[in-house]
């Protein structure tokens, strides 16, 4: 065997040397890791809409990043949610409240843990899930709470006006406190006007970037 012959086997030997400290090395990271993951608290929930809900959202507790979900998963007419806790030292309190939400301007979603009530630690649940909030429901609220102060102020305007009927108004001024009337009846009714066309912009920008 010539010196080249002996380099070339020398060249395989050390390439299969580093072939077996690479490997080992890629192998104690990956069995570290798993160790690691092993110990961290895992928590399956069912939910009926994910909203958007990706693989890697984070899980947040009262606004607090705490986690993020590993699997998602269709079963049924329900959707399997497995998300993960990176922090060993917390945990999530029996009758918790899960729901998703928005998480950023960019439109992202997350999980979002909420502290338990008295009503959801009667369900006997670890984790209670509550209903998505989406676009239409957010529009339906706004037009409750438009109608709500729309009546108010009407309530508040016919309370004054009959108030002042009872009210005896000296001879000189009557004229004054009636014009006065008619001034703020015009302004209440301007008001009103303007919290309808307020709530007729508002859904129509809801609605716009809806379809954005």
């Amino acid at each position: 065997m010539n010196i080249k012959d002996k380099f070339k086997i020398l060249q395989w030997a050390e390439a299969l040397i580093w072939i077996i400290i690479i490997s080992l090395v890629i192998f104690g990271i990956r069995y570290h890791n798993y160790q690691e993951k092993k110990e961290l608290k895992t928590y399956q929930i069912f939910l009926q809409d994910v909203d958007g809900l990706i693989v890697g959202s984070p899980v947040r507790m009262m606004g607090v990043s705490i986690g993020y979900i590993e699997k998602i998963k269709i079963v049924g007419d329900t959707v399997y949610v497995k998300f993960v806790l990176e922090n060993k030292d917390v945990s999530i309190p029996k009758g918790a409240i899960a729901t998703v939400e928005f998480n950023g301007l960019g439109g992202s979603k997350s999980l979002e843990i909420y502290p338990p009530t008295e009503q959801s630690l009667a369900t006997n649940k670890l984790i209670v899930t509550n209903r998505t909030m989406r676009l239409n429901d957010a529009i339906g609220l706004i037009d409750d709470m438009f109608d709500k102060l729309t009546s108010m102020i009407i309530r508040g305007s016919r309370f004054a006006t009959e108030i002042n009927g009872f009210m005896p108004m000296p001879p000189k001024r009557g004229a004054m406190t009636f014009k006065k009337q008619e001034k703020d009846i015009e302004e209440i009714n301007g008001l009103i006007d303007k919290l309808q066309e307020n709530r007729q912009e508002f859904k129509k920008k809801l609605k716009e970037a809806k379809n954005d």
